[in-house]
């Protein structure tokens, strides 16, 4: 059976180590990361808890960790001129399922976990991007495509 728990911040490792399991899960090379990433996303999460009101959880089946999700309030690369009653943004920055796990809708139970967190902050809106492989549990949960442009301006590696 299926349990989706708040995660302790005695318990940061664990959700590090997922995180970044999903850039290997893009097949992203090692030597793309930073030497730091660990350091890096440990700041991140600290900093998620003191300014954007953090919101992590851990999926458990039979007392294993096989996923974990987390969200809090977005900050905008843009001034915010409206009120928070009017538009208050979470973002979800992380979802992951263990490979093995994948399919049996642990990241719908976790996304769902992360929307309650968000809807009790206030937000008035979630936003996430989405991999391809998300994109279809995203979709059944009632995200909405929204427009995004890029425009690739260096030769990067791929992946």
């Amino acid at each position: 059976m299926m349990e989706i728990r708040e995660i302790t911040g005695d318990e940061d490792d664990i959700l590090v180590q997922h995180y970044l399991a999903i850039w290997e899960s893009y097949r992203t090379p090692k030597e793309h990361l930073l030497a730091d990433a660990d350091a890096r996303v440990r700041q991140f999460i600290r900093e998620a808890r003191e300014q954007r009101r953090l919101g992590a959880f851990f999926a458990l089946i039979d007392g294993k960790r096989v996923g974990s999700a987390a969200c809090g309030l977005y900050v905008s690369p843009y001034p915010v001129v409206r009120k928070p009653e009017i538009q208050l943004d979470g973002y979800i920055w992380h979802v992951f399922v263990d490979a093995e796990h994948r399919g049996k809708g642990i990241a719908t139970e976790l996304v769902k976990a992360a929307v309650g967190h968000l809807q009790s902050l206030g937000c008035t809106k979630v936003i996430l991007h989405a991999s391809d492989a998300g994109e279809g549990v995203y979709r059944r949960i009632g995200f909405e495509l929204a427009k995004e442009m890029r425009l690739p301006l260096a030769d990067a590696p791929q992946a």
